[in-house]
């Protein structure tokens, strides 16, 4: 259960990294060399960037709900089960691809953006087995 709350307080904590580079969001992007295609993706509507940031953050905030909802420190969400899977599956391929890009170009950034996905999975994992859920009550 303390790995499921670590989760959600990295979620959270997530999250507000997002809000935060919204002051500052073209810099972030030229941080994770990813300035050019962002602009390119939304195609001169530049407001869609700030609407997909927060769109990020709230999806953040929805994970570490999630993780909250599995240890039986909120209400049940719905799919809880479902929902943890999804993540822990989402959060080790981005864990797996970033380890690779990581030894093809190795920059400190890049690692630790692989290293955190790689402990949300750590986290999660506990959410993932169903007698998990039988022993909350």
């Amino acid at each position: 259960m303390k790995r499921l709350r670590f989760g959600a307080a990295l979620h959270f904590l997530i999250a507000i990294g997002h809000i935060a580079c919204l002051f500052a969001l073209d810099e972030a992007f030229e941080a994770y060399g990813i300035k050019d295609f962002m602009h390119q993706m939304v195609s001169g509507h530049i407001w869609m960037l700030y609407a997909l940031t927060i769109g990020l953050a709230f999806a953040f905030c929805v994970a570490g709900l999630y993780a909250l909802s599995a240890t039986g420190d909120i209400r049940r969400l719905p799919l809880t089960r479902m929902a943890v899977i999804t993540i822990v599956v989402l959060y080790s391929l981005r864990a797996l691809v970033g380890g690779i890009s990581c030894i093809n170009d190795f920059t400190w950034l890049r690692c630790f953006s692989s290293l955190i996905p790689a402990v949300i999975v750590w986290c999660y994992w506990p959410g993932v087995k169903g007698n998990f859920y039988t022993n909350l009550r």
